[in-house]
């Protein structure tokens, strides 16, 4: 059961890369765009699709602050559902100007085990306020203070899409810090490769390929334990994580993939709407 946890998580650590410097409203999404992907797992002979995840991004205003508001959707599919089923559902809001987070919520139940996360933050992002419930242990309210922006798992997503890329590209490793339950993680994103990838119903695009490497921070919880993440790791290290970028003007995350505590998942794109810049073939 814990390999199927694992999946729709993972995504969200992708995107945990991010300069310090975001260009205030020049950002390659806005409001209106929908993506949607397939997770494939592979382990020995199972080579299936597994699981759906959706995001929908539309603009608002949060307590006076214009701000993104992006509804996150995951589930497995009709077939591992019969296995356990698996749903997850992540609301969060980060301003507009800069993708300073704002509040975020996250609910998944996972067949008789369920977690959900309430966050909330102040002193421009630097400070997170986390209200922690699981089905596993006791209530836990924690607050984290630091010298840069906290930022969730799923502001990261937008957040990665909206860094200077291109300098990581001339060989620049950037690090940040993004929260996941009760846990904080160093991760750090360095370019791999240019390289093409396939996309359903569009054809083969040019995309860069990045690595993430994700560092728990000393006392974090032992995720796999948590029935949360299991990702693969080595050291004090999990698994690196790879994801492949579009580099137009939309960089739009095409597919990723990453080492799990039993086989290997990928992430791959299967809709897009409403983007800035269209897929384009380039066979």
């Amino acid at each position: 059961m814990k390999r199927f946890r694992t999946i729709l998580l993972s995504l969200f650590f992708l995107a945990a890369a991010l300069p310090v410097e975001i260009k205030a409203q020049d950002h390659p999404f806005g409001g209106g765009e929908r993506l949607a992907y397939k997770l494939h797992y592979k382990w020995g002979v199972i080579n299936a699709d597994v699981a759906n995840l959706s995001f929908d991004l539309k603009e608002e205003i949060y307590n006076g602050t214009p701000c993104f508001h992006l509804v996150t959707k995951g589930a497995t599919s009709n077939f591992v559902a019969n296995l356990v089923k698996v749903q997850y559902n992540y609301d969060s809001r980060f301003a507009t100007s800069d993708l300073t987070p704002l509040v975020f919520t996250r609910e998944q139940t996972e067949g008789s085990y369920w977690a959900r996360n309430n966050y909330s933050w102040s002193n421009g992002g630097k400070s997170l306020k986390a209200h922690v419930e699981k089905s596993t242990r006791p209530v836990r309210d924690t607050v984290f203070n630091a010298d840069k922006v906290i930022y969730d798992v799923i502001t990261m997503l937008y957040a990665v899409r909206a860094a200077d890329l291109d300098a990581v590209k001339r060989g620049r490793t950037i690090h940040i810090m993004c929260a996941l339950d009760c846990n904080v993680n160093d991760v750090y994103i360095s370019f791999v490769k240019e390289e093409n990838k396939k996309v359903v119903g569009i054809g083969t695009v040019a995309t860069e390929k990045y690595v993430l490497k994700v560092v728990p921070r000393k006392g974090a919880e032992q995720l796999d334990k948590e029935s949360a993440i299991a990702v693969s790791s080595k050291g004090d290290a999990l698994a690196p994580i790879y994801l492949w970028i579009t580099p137009d003007a939309s960089r739009t995350i095409v597919d990723f993939s990453t080492s799990i505590a039993v086989g290997k998942i990928n992430g791959v794109l299967t809709g897009a709407t409403g983007l800035k810049c269209s897929l384009t073939s380039i066979d």
